[in-house]
């Protein structure tokens, strides 16, 4: 078997409401959501499907799929590693690929081949990776900052989640002072009662005194997790002291672009939850590596984004501890529109389909109307 043709599709829907994380809005300076869809075909007519970050989409424009025709689809590793190469040779100087656009698009590709490979062996992804369970807890992402809505819509959103059925909620801190995220907070804990669990994701957006002083305020409203507590530029080392002078559950890791941003964290036992995001950097193939060094050092594994994709590896390990999904529509358009087939989320828990690889199908026309091939 051999790979034909390699067909990257971009896509963009534009939002009709600017949600804001601590420090960014959700799409930049004009609100939309991106998305990088991968087909790649081979010669005995078996086509695997990825999706990614869009930040691949100027890769495959400068010529990446050169790399891929020809190969072998199921030397998956063997593929990786030649795409991989590019990051640290003159081949990707050369072509004018960046970094981080190459890692974005490889985490499309390496989807797509175990797709391919779960099509060809005839099983779900969950049973190739070895199989622990078909049944994955899930939470939903809101509590956004929201232009011109306050604590009351603040509230009513969280109420409607769940309506929905979810159990656990993670909410956005970082954006407003301290003792206004905690009014947020003393609000939606009021509302929903002390049954349902609240995470919070902080977007980087704390030095480490600001980031002691958030987590010993809200530690008060029961946090299950406190997600991503500082600066980016100096985000690892000082979770050490954060720990110790806190007494909440830290998470980190989705800011990570491959295993060995992971290590320190893991192996200094900086964080309890890896959340390394297997469609924005390097795939499954290099999730699945730092999920295994996780589990050796007693850390679980509660990635960030898409349900679909990353359902599959929580349900192959012992450590998978639970999905993240996003349940309003005008937040991401894409889960109640782009799939023809997804598993679903009910009662705050995904069930993966028994379809043979990720058991996804894309809906045409939904592609059709907000992408663009990239050729």
């Amino acid at each position: 078997m051999r790979i034909t043709e390699v067909v990257p599709t971009y896509l963009s829907v534009p939002l009709k409401e600017r949600f804001w994380m601590s420090l960014s809005p959700i799409g930049g300076i004009e609100p939309k959501v991106s998305k990088l869809l991968l087909e790649i075909r081979t010669d005995e007519g078996v086509t695997g499907t990825g999706e990614a970050k869009p930040g691949g989409a100027k890769s495959f424009e400068r010529g990446l799929a050169e790399l891929l025709v020809g190969e072998d689809p199921l030397m998956i590793e063997h593929i990786w590693h030649k795409v991989f190469a590019v990051t640290h040779t003159r081949t990707g100087a050369k072509r004018g690929w960046d970094r981080s656009g190459i890692l974005a698009a490889l985490a499309a590709i390496d989807i797509a081949l175990w797709d391919l490979l779960g099509k060809v062996a005839g099983l779900p992804l969950y049973r190739v990776f070895g199989g622990f369970t078909n049944t994955i807890p899930a939470y939903v992402t809101g509590g956004y900052y929201r232009e011109g809505k306050g604590i009351p819509e603040l509230v009513e959103e969280v109420q409607g989640y769940i309506a929905q059925g979810f159990n656990a909620i993670k909410l956005k801190v970082g954006g407003v002072s301290i003792p206004e995220d905690s009014e947020r907070l003393a609000a939606v804990r009021e509302a929903i009662g002390n049954d349902i669990d609240i995470m919070l994701d902080a977007n980087r957006a704390y030095d480490l005194k600001s980031a002691i002083e958030a987590a010993n305020a809200f530690a008060q409203f029961g946090i299950r997790w406190f997600e991503e507590p500082l600066h980016w530029y100096d985000d690892v080392r000082p979770l050490r002291t954060l720990r110790e002078k806190t007494n909440l559950t830290i998470a980190s890791g989705e800011g990570e672009s491959t295993r060995f941003g992971c290590r320190e964290m893991i192996e200094q036992g900086l964080i309890d939850i890896c959340q390394f995001d297997a469609h924005k950097n390097g795939g499954f193939t290099e999730w699945r590596k730092i999920a295994g060094m996780a589990a050796m050092y007693h850390v679980d594994m509660a990635p960030h984004h898409e349900p679909h994709l990353h359902g599959h590896l929580l349900a192959s390990i012992p450590n998978g501890l639970i999905l993240e999904s996003f349940a309003n529509p005008a937040r991401d358009p894409y889960w109640p529109a782009l799939y023809a087939r997804a598993p679903q989320i009910v009662n705050s828990e995904l069930t993966l389909l028994e379809e043979p690889g990720l058991g996804v199908e894309f809906d045409a026309d939904f592609v059709r109307r907000h992408g663009t091939v990239i050729t």
